[in-house]
């Protein structure tokens, strides 16, 4: 693990930040698994999300805008999939990807990316043709380009705090946090001992140690565990085929990403699926 959170009281924080301005704050790490939340969910999400496929589209959403803002290293703002505005937040340590904070579930004041007609355009697409649903719609918040700004000024000195007070620490090296980043953002190419070693500049031996001694395994038990960790994530958040997803992981090969998923997990790709 890169970091450890303490979650209840990063929780209760954004919790005040909601309670003082209506806006809805999610924190992942880094890995995009969810640390903290407030509110869950407003009622409009809570209604759309009720269709199965509506939840993945959120999901997959929420997956592409976060690996859009590691990429760029650049705040990412958008239209989510039920036609509202979200930003996502990527916060680094000493160049060090963390987490992402996303600020959803409102309209902007300037329609680019949120509107009544988009709003209605992407409830028709799901074939959801209710008012009810619409005017939850137009009870969310509304904000402008200018308080956007504000509000993500509000959310760096949260996190500044978050370290400050120790609701965010690393647990091993910062070398070896670099290592684990370096491979979830290539975890698409070919990973070997020598690019790792040239990339970092240290001797194999040294490697070696960093990798027995942090994360308990060799090199390639560990790059095949990054990949399988995100084949799961992917097949259980996304429609994506499994051949796409073995692409996605890295893995081209079709036949040795099934032998390889069923080795780590048990069960194959599909039957993983199915179960989730």
């Amino acid at each position: 693990m890169e970091y450890i959170f303490n979650g209840k009281k990063i929780d209760a924080m954004l919790s005040d930040f909601y309670i003082a301005t209506g806006i809805a704050v999610t924190f992942y790490d880094a890995t995009m698994a969810r640390v903290a939340t407030s509110p869950e969910h407003s009622p409009y999400c809570m209604c759309i999300r009720s269709k199965r496929e509506c939840l993945k589209n959120c999901n997959k959403s929420n997956l592409a805008h976060m690996e859009k803002a590691r990429a760029t290293k650049q705040t990412v703002s958008y239209t989510c999939h039920a036609g509202l505005m979200e930003t996502i937040m990527p916060v680094f340590y000493e160049d060090t990807l963390i987490g992402y904070m996303q600020i959803g579930q409102f309209k902007d004041s300037e329609a680019r990316y949120s509107s009544k007609e988009i709003a209605t355009t992407a409830l028709n697409s799901y074939g959801i043709r209710d008012d009810k649903i619409l005017s939850l719609y137009e009870d969310l918040p509304t904000v402008s380009e200018k308080k956007l700004s504000a509000l993500k000024e509000i959310l760096f000195v949260l996190i500044k705090n978050f370290w400050e007070e120790g609701l965010i620490r690393h647990n091993r090296s910062m070398l070896s946090v670099k290592i684990e980043q370096y491979v979830l953002l290539h975890i698409k190419e070919k990973i070997t001992v020598e690019t790792l070693c040239s990339q970092f500049f240290i001797s194999k031996n040294a490697l070696y140690r960093i990798f027995s001694s942090e994360f308990g395994m060799t090199v390639n038990e560990y790059v095949m565990a990054k990949r399988i960790q995100i084949a799961v994530k992917l097949l259980k958040d996304t429609d994506e085929t499994i051949t796409s997803i073995a692409a996605d992981c890295g893995i081209p090969d079709y036949n040795y990403f099934i032998r390889a998923f069923k080795k780590h997990m048990g069960i194959s790709p599909l039957q993983y699926r199915k179960s989730n």
